[in-house]
């Protein structure tokens, strides 16, 4: 995934929904999820994988892509700063303030509420992803179709399709945890600090 695209899909979830005191991104203090991934390539299927770490209800989180097996790049929030950090170059990009984490909070009940007048939106019957009983839902645009399913507001299932183009994300396993090392949290020093150009 490019640069530009993962630091906008960052900055919409660490950046558009209000926090206060109380407000908890998700319901479970701290998680592992591991989703298996295909995105099209020149009309080729890519298979890969991505493990979210998170903690403090969200705040904190860690988004690990693989490719073929190999780490490439992590998104990370420590709950005040956001990064992007690109493993085959030793680089981390620091990309500004943020304190909801890196990841989308799912909400079917929001979602339904902004698009149900126009008919956009299709509830789908519940489905269990990866031992978890997820709420679905379908919205559909000019662009295409996007499927949803989520539990406790994690998503645990994301499946696009647009012209020429295919995205699917699945959870394969969810590990409720008290704490993630707080080490997952931070860039490794060692690296190159740098500033992201768009």
């Amino acid at each position: 995934m490019g640069l530009r695209l993962t630091v906008a899909l960052a900055l919409l979830a660490c950046g558009t929904l209000p926090l206060n005191a109380q407000w908890k991104k998700y319901d479970v203090k701290a998680g592992i999820i591991t989703y298996e991934t295909v995105t099209m390539e020149a009309r080729v299927p890519v298979s890969g994988k991505v493990i979210v770490y998170f903690d403090r209800y969200g705040s904190m989180e860690c988004k690990e892509t693989y490719v073929g097996g190999i780490l490439k790049e992590s998104t990370i929030c420590d709950g005040r700063m956001l990064y992007h950090v690109v493993h085959d170059q030793r680089t981390v990009f620091k990309l500004g303030p943020a304190s909801k984490g890196t990841e989308v909070r799912f909400d079917s009940d929001t979602a339904v509420a902004l698009d149900r007048s126009e008919g956009r939106i299709k509830m789908l019957p519940s489905t269990t992803i990866a031992g978890k009983l997820c709420q679905a839902y379908e919205q559909s645009g000019p662009q295409g179709k996007t499927k949803y399913a989520g539990w406790d507001h994690i998503l645990f299932r994301l499946d696009r399709e647009v012209p020429d183009n295919l995205y699917s994300l699945r959870a394969v396993s969810f590990v409720e945890t008290n704490q993630v090392p707080e080490s997952k949290f931070v860039p490794p020093p060692w690296y190159t600090e740098r500033m992201p150009h768009f």
